[in-house]
């Protein structure tokens, strides 16, 4: 293989499709040789055939130093490893504990998964800011809106995954936090201004830099206050200028996904691999088709034929990813089987995490309840389809309450609230409790929630994700927020209903008034 062929194989970390090695995705990796491949859900059956599935892929690249295998282990809703449940909740519920020595245990529980199918690297922590209240794409996984807390817990962090021998890639740089617009599906622009950006954006990957942080991942954002044409993955004045030159950082930059829309769409994932390898990225990141990949090798290597490259700047690149290799190489990795003391790690961030916003969250035990949760079958651009949550009311009648579970649409039309308003009426007596998800972005479901407050004022209200809608209760005399809404917070939150534990959480986010 020519010289720069090798390179601009050295600078593709690329997505493989389906569970097992088939031949065509075999002979795609000995003419690309990347030296780097990411996992997704896709790719991940059973904890040895996961195993069995990496050692392959990366044996028959045909480099004696092994690629960098990549997960994005983030925990919440964005674990592509799933072999434990419940899982570790989302980062918003561990701000909420703003206990840096249950990040740190967090950290080395996230890379022991990440260890345990052969994996060198997890793309987490996500150091964005939770600025803004309609953000989904971010949303719980962020680990609150003040940057000393986010980088105190992320540093915590990178240092716990660092002791099970897992390379963290703090992301998104230089932050994708202060913009609603998911760039899965479009552009996002930030006008935050420079200085701030630094101050407040940047201190938190500033931080996990110091800590050790080896790698970093772009934001697919324009900061227009360093760049109004270009996003952060394509830009040389954000990530020569400002990560490298400003920031001091010397590790590898990886990109986020080029197939995403905000690059995908506009200036194409090919032509955007060159353009990132030209601002300062080291390895592009293209996580869902060999072709399109083998399209940026190519484009890669023509850019540096008509000079568009320069040869020098792809070698600086491609010498990082290997210098990364041969660290990840020698490290000593931890599977989690070999880590007992870590399984208790979910449970206690779900527990620690609780808040109570106000008032008596307790229920009478002796009395029937029951749990309207609004929910539905909705994905987004970094998790799968999410299918039905795990039941609050499931986790009560494990605690010996006499509870039943209605769900409703999270944006649940005129007649769906009239039938729920009607249903509950004949259940007399009963204990209402309401758990909501993302009231603020659907009216629909703050006007029912309204009317279930105006028939049942001794509700119980619970903001299961990101609390931004807790000033939508207004109305409410009780109510809670878990920060997360998988198996463990669910179970925590069954906890603290019947008294069983008590809350202790903090408000990891500003809230405003509505």
């Amino acid at each position: 293989m020519a010289e720069i062929e090798r390179l601009a194989g050295d600078v593709l970390c690329v997505g493989l499709p389906g569970g097992d090695l088939e031949s065509a995705t075999a002979e795609a990796l000995r003419e690309l040789r990347p030296g780097a491949i990411v996992l997704f859900a896709r790719n991940v059956t059973t904890l040895q055939a996961t195993r069995t599935f990496v050692d392959s892929a990366c044996a028959v690249t045909g480099d004696a130093l092994r690629p960098l295998v990549c997960v994005d282990q983030e925990g919440g809703r964005v674990a592509r490893l799933r072999f434990t449940e419940p899982g570790v909740p989302a980062m918003l519920a561990l701000g909420a504990t703003d206990d840096e020595e249950l990040a740190e245990r967090v950290g080395a529980r996230l890379g022991c998964d990440v260890a345990a199918i052969g994996g060198s690297i997890d793309f987490a922590p996500v150091l964005d800011l939770a600025l803004a209240a309609a953000s989904t794409v971010i949303g719980t996984r962020s680990l609150g809106d003040e940057p000393s807390r986010v980088a105190a817990l992320g540093a915590a962090i990178v240092r716990g995954m660092a002791t099970v021998g897992i390379a963290s890639v703090p992301k998104h740089f230089p932050g994708h936090g202060a913009t609603a617009i998911d760039s899965h599906v479009a552009m996002p622009t930030i006008e935050t201004p420079a200085a701030l950006v630094v101050s407040r954006d940047c201190a938190p990957f500033v931080t996990a830099f110091a800590t050790g942080a080896r790698a970093v991942m772009t934001a697919h954002a324009i900061v227009a206050a360093f760049d109004a044409a270009l996003p952060a993955t394509l830009s040389p004045r954000i990530l020569t200028g400002l990560l490298r030159e400003e920031l001091g950082f010397e590790g590898v930059c990886f990109t986020d996904c080029l197939q995403m829309d905000a690059i995908a769409r506009t200036v194409g994932t090919a032509r955007g691999a060159v353009l990132a390898i030209v601002a300062g990225a080291d390895s592009c990141t293209i996580s869902h088709d060999l072709a399109v990949a083998r399209d940026a090798r190519d484009a890669i290597v023509a850019a540096v034929g008509d000079g568009t490259l320069p040869l020098d700047r792809l070698r600086e690149a491609a010498s990082r990813v290997r210098s990364l290799r041969e660290q990840c190489a020698s490290a000593v990795r931890t599977p989690s089987r070999e880590r007992d003391d870590l399984d208790d790690v979910p449970a206690s961030v779900a527990a620690r995490a609780i808040h109570v916003v106000r008032g008596d969250v307790r229920l009478d035990c002796a009395r029937p309840v029951t749990v309207v949760s609004f929910e539905d079958d909705a994905g987004d651009g970094v998790a799968a389809t999410s299918g039905a949550r795990p039941s609050l009311s499931l986790a009560l009648r494990h605690r010996r309450v006499r509870s039943e579970l209605l769900r409703v649409p999270r944006d649940p039309d005129a007649a769906m609230r009239a039938m729920l308003l009607d249903v509950l009426a004949g259940q007399g007596s009963r204990a209402l409790v309401i758990v909501a998800r993302r009231a603020h972005l659907f009216t629909a479901q703050r006007d029912a929630i309204a009317e279930l407050l105006e028939a049942a004022p001794h509700a119980i209200v619970i903001s299961a994700l990101e609390p931004f809608d807790v000033p939508s209760f207004g109305a409410a005399r009780a109510v809670a927020c878990t920060f997360d809404d998988g198996e463990a917070a669910m179970e925590a939150l069954a906890d603290v209903l019947t008294s069983r534990t008590t809350a202790t959480g903090r408000m990891p986010v500003t809230l405003v008034a509505s």
